[in-house]
């Protein structure tokens, strides 16, 4: 089973749970959703506010409601990250 990563970020832990669920790790994520996995680690961490379509390519990955992950990007505070 994949290695659980830390987060602070409200869109980083729906990303992590989901990937534990799905026995899945971060790299097959990134691949899947063709990022880097340096970005996918960035979102957990709360590091990187993904744009739309990335929020679309990574639900589609995991099976999910893409308003979900961009309901948990608005409560998520990115003061001073970058924002694509």
């Amino acid at each position: 089973m994949p290695r659980r990563k830390s987060t602070d970020a409200p869109i980083g832990t729906v990303i992590a749970d989901r990937l534990e669920e799905m026995e899945r790790s971060q790299p097959w994520l990134a691949r899947k959703a063709n990022c880097s996995v340096n970005t996918i680690s960035f979102i957990i961490k709360g590091r990187f506010r993904p744009s739309d379509n990335l929020i679309g390519r990574i639900a589609s990955v995991l099976l999910i409601d893409p308003a979900i992950l961009a309901e948990a990007r608005k409560k998520g505070d990115y003061n001073g990250y970058r924002n694509k």
